[in-house]
Order: structure tokens, then sequence, then C-alpha cells
């Protein structure tokens, strides 16, 4: 009894705390009530009620076809297709759905739900990132939540919540909803079923493996009391719902697979959204990259080793300095280690140097104009050949310029391959977007550069063997650019940045699409799920969030604003 006293005494300390520190850290505004939630009017009050089935498969929810789930869909925007991420944990995962950050951000990585740096950045700092339950705590702290689950992790996690119920089954957890649903006031509910994943587990993540069918089915059924109980409420009527059904990850941490995501509301017409056309990455500033956070050594150059890198870049942007792309330490002054694609003004320049290894620092090798608002393609060849390192530039498959880099001796670094914003001497900002960056461990002859700048299928180039890298940057949403090459790493967001859809906006290394005028590019991911809720609840969203969800249902306001 006295240790239990002092867990709740150290528990209630944590909560003091965790409020006023929240409180003081973020910027909070007056409360504003508009359009719905007040209850002065005759306008519906907004409320939430999120389901989440661990382990559900998008493809099989969309085969199996439910029907709880379907008649949700019948009044609803949805997608079989959510972007997995990058940590398929149960923590990871499910951090990245209630924080509305990717793991690259909030850098939960396992079922503790504590922050960990990667071993390449360990003592790096950690940035908090709060769950939904925590920044409507501080924004919106007379809107209510419930938390109901049988993880004992998640519950303390959940700790801003204002009710959590912890219960020890999924049909548990189902009766607790169904009496939240019909008694309870809060603005969100918070509902997380496990038993999909454990049957998947167990028997396979398929839609024809019985037990997991069953599973989904049963789930299914417990969606359908829900919605039915919510339904009864004596108020319904002055309410006005908006039901997410999700998964925090379909299939397993083992088996990674996209999820789905349902956003269901009386108003709503039945529709599926999905991507559309090109979806990149805009670089933009100087906190928005990416890096490959262990390659194992497979990108340093050493000494001898030949290399190519080349990709397909857009910007109408002149800047001074910043590098755009990079396996280097970056540069400060004549040191630098590794090599550095610059932007400088409307033209590019590679700088190459072995500073921490014995070698010459600055060498620049200068390019010509492509910051020019078209797509070009940019290749950079490093070549060992009778004891001399020579680098080659070409431009849209034309040879602009080369240079002797033998002194710098070795290119290795521990700095990570980069694409986007690499700091040389303060630079300023950049601004472009970038696809179809190919990392080769030989270096091309300039009749293969020139044959293949416009290759569609990276599959027939004549050295695909060779390829150990293949970034697309075409994932549009979440915080992975995927590798799509025979072998090498994914790609992951570092800082702040924004996925544009583009449409037919292409180089030539892409083939247009049959694209609609006005057809809407949606690529739904977990993270969305905060996104989504904020906006459905009028919570004020504070830009120093650094959300990576979207609120895509804001696209469809014509259907259920009144």
């Amino acid at each position: 009894m006295k240790l239990k006293n002092t867990l709740l005494f150290t528990g209630a300390l944590i909560i003091s705390a965790t409020v006023f520190n929240a409180c003081k850290r973020y910027e909070n505004p007056p409360q504003v009530f508009e359009e719905y939630g007040d209850n002065g009017t005759n306008l519906a009050t907004r409320k939430v009620l999120v389901i989440n089935i661990d382990g559900a498969v998008g493809a099989d929810i969309k085969t199996i076809n439910p029907p709880n789930i379907a008649a949700l869909i019948k009044t609803g925007k949805y997608s079989f297709t959510v972007l997995r991420d990058a940590i398929p944990t149960d923590g990871g995962s499910i951090a990245s759905m209630l924080t509305g950050v990717s793991s690259a951000k909030h850098k939960i990585v396992d079922d503790t739900y504590i922050p960990h740096n990667g071993s390449d950045d360990d003592h790096s700092v950690i940035t908090n990132y709060p769950s939904v339950f925590s920044r409507m705590l501080d924004v919106r702290p007379e809107f209510k939540t419930v938390t109901i689950t049988t993880d004992v992790a998640l519950n303390k996690y959940v700790i801003h919540s204002d009710h959590r119920i912890l219960n020890a089954t999924d049909a548990l957890v189902k009766d607790s909803a169904v009496n939240i649903l019909q008694n309870n006031n809060a603005r969100m509910v918070f509902v997380d079923f496990r038993d999909v994943k454990t049957a998947g587990k167990a028997g396979g993540f398929a839609a024809d493996a019985p037990a997991y069918k069953g599973a989904i089915e049963k789930t299914d059924g417990y969606v359908g009391e829900m919605v039915a109980a919510l339904k009864k409420r004596k108020d319904y009527a002055k309410e006005d719902w908006l039901i997410i059904v999700t998964t925090n990850r379909g299939g397993d941490e083992s088996n990674s697979k996209p999820g789905f995501l349902i956003c269901s509301n009386p108003s709503f017409k039945e529709k599926g959204v999905s991507k559309e056309g090109f979806n990149t990455m805009h670089f933009k500033g100087t906190s928005t990259f990416a890096t490959v956070n262990n390659d194992n050594g497979l990108y340093n150059a050493g000494t001898d080793k030949d290399f190519t890198v080349q990709l397909q870049i857009k910007s109408n942007v002149g800047n001074s300095y910043p590098g755009f792309f990079s396996k280097s330490t970056g540069v400060s002054g004549g040191t630098t280690t590794g090599w550095t694609m610059m932007q400088d003004g409307t033209k590019y320049s590679v700088i190459f140097g072995g500073s921490a290894n014995g070698g010459t620092g600055k060498n620049q090798i200068n390019g010509n104009a492509v910051f020019d608002g078209k797509w070009h393609t940019i290749t950079v060849t490093v070549k060992l050949s009778g004891g001399v390192r020579t680098a080659t530039l070409y431009t849209d498959g034309l040879q602009v310029a080369t240079g002797n880099i033998t002194a710098a001796k070795d290119l290795s670094t521990t700095g990570p391959l980069t694409i986007g914003h690499k700091n040389i001497d303060g630079s300023s900002n950049l601004d472009f977007y970038a696809a179809d960056i190919e990392y080769f461990n030989v270096a091309l002859d300039a009749t293969t550069v020139k044959d293949n700048i416009a290759l569609k299928d990276v599959t027939k180039h004549p050295k695909y063997a060779n390829l150990i890298g293949y970034w697309p940057l075409d994932d549009g949403g979440g915080a992975v650019i995927n590798n799509v090459a025979p072998t090498g790493y994914n790609f992951l967001m570092k800082g702040s940045g924004t996925w544009d859809a583009l449409g037919n906006d292409i180089p030539g290394s892409r083939s247009p699409q049959n694209i609609t005028d006005g057809t809407l590019s949606v690529i739904a991911t977990g993270a969305d799920v905060t996104a989504l809720t904020f906006y459905w609840l009028k919570v004020p969203v504070i830009s120093g969030w650094g959300l990576d969800g979207v609120s895509w249902i804001s696209n469809f306001e014509i259907e259920f604003i009144k």
C-alpha cells in the first residue's frame, strides 16, 4: 500500500509538471468558437471517435469488406493504401498516429514509448512531440478525451487523456466504448483493438486466413455496436460526429504492410482518395532534408572507389551556396570531407575534399545553369585510372566540366548521404524539387550517361546490376523516401517539409499519367489521424508543432459545411 501511494503521488507530480510545462512551452491562443461547437447556437457540436484496429491490412479490409465498416464507407472518404511508418512497432506506429508526426521526428521506436536517438546521432537533442491529448489539454482544456485499450504501455503513454480505461480483452474494450459513447460527453474517444494483429501473427495476415479474417469480422461487429451506441445518444441530433476507423500498422512488426483509413460522417459522399500524378518532396529553406542514417559504408567513396550519382532537379530560385545533395561533413571555408553538390546562383558546382583524412580541402568543379524553372538531369562520375582520380560533371547528358581530385585522397566521411540543405559557410535557403536519384558503384562512361538520362524503367539500365541506390522520390507522404534498388537504404526525413502534388510536371525520366484537371491527390498516413481530429474539432494548430499529418477532408468542405 505504501508503494502504491508513492506511485500515485509520483504520477500526480508528473502530470502536474507536464501540464505546467506544456502551458509554458506553447503559445496559448484565445479560444475561438466558430460554426461548430458553440452550444449557444443551434449548430451541432463536433466530436470525434477514433477506432484503431491494430494489424489490419488495408488490402484485406477492402477484400473482406466487413458489413459495418462497409456501411461507414458509404458515407466516408477512405484509403486502403495508407503509407507505412518507418518504425513498424506498436509504439512507433501508434505514436505517429497520436502525435501527428512521423517516427523520424518523434523517435519512439519501441513499446516503451520513450524517444531514442539512432546510433548515428546519439548526442543530438530529442525534440518532444506531445500526443493529441496533451495538445488539446494546452489549447482546448474544456474538450474532454477518453482512451480505451488493452495495452498497458499505451495506457501509460496517453497519460494526458482525461479518462483512461485499461481492459483485459477486446470484448471488454468494446463494452467500455459502448458505455462511454452512450453516457459520456467527451469530444474525442480513442478505442484500440488488438485481436486482429494477434490472429494474424498466429495464422498469417491474408484475407483468406481463417483466424485473421474471423478476427476482422468480430472486430467489425464491435464497430457496429459502437456506432449504434453513438446514434442512441440523447443529444445525437445536436452533435456532428466524425468516425475514423484505421490501423496503426497493417501486419506486424516483422512484416509491416499498408494500412487503411476511413473518415465517416453522415454528410460525406462516398469517395476513395489516392495518389495521383507525381508527388514529391518540396525541399525548401534550411531545415528540409533527408538522410541515410547508417549505410554501413556503402556510400563511402574512400580512396579508390568509382561511383556515379545522378538526380533530376527543378528550381527557379537562385540562392547563394547551399548544398543540395551530398555525402560530406559540410563545407567551412576550405575545410570539407566528402562531396557536396552546391547551388551557386542559377548554376551548380560540386565540391570534393578529404580534410579529415590527410587530403586537401575544398576542390570546386563548376557546372552550368540548371536553376531556371525547368527539369534538368545532373550526373557526376568519379573514376580512378592510372593513379589519377577524376570527377566529371554532366548536365542533361552532356559533359560540362571535369577535374582532378586525386589530392583529396580519401572521400570517406561519417556524414550521411543527404538530399536537401547542407550548410556551406552559413549558406542561404534552398527551394527545389528532386526525382529519380541514382547511385551506381561504377563510373558511367559518357555514352551511357547520355543514352540513359531519360530512361523510364531503371531496370533496363545497362549498369542496373551496379545500382546500389534508387530513390524515385514519389512517395507523396510520410517521412520515408524509399529505396527501390536491389540493394541500399531508405532516406528518412529529418526536418520539416511538405509533399507537393505536381501532377504531370515531371522530369524526362517519367511518363505522364492520365490525370483529369482538378483531380485531388491524397496520400494518407497514420499521422493524418491527429491532423484530421484537430481539423474536425476546430482545435487551433500552432505552426511550431511541426505536424506531418494532413487534414485532407478539408478539401470536401462543400459537402458538410452548411
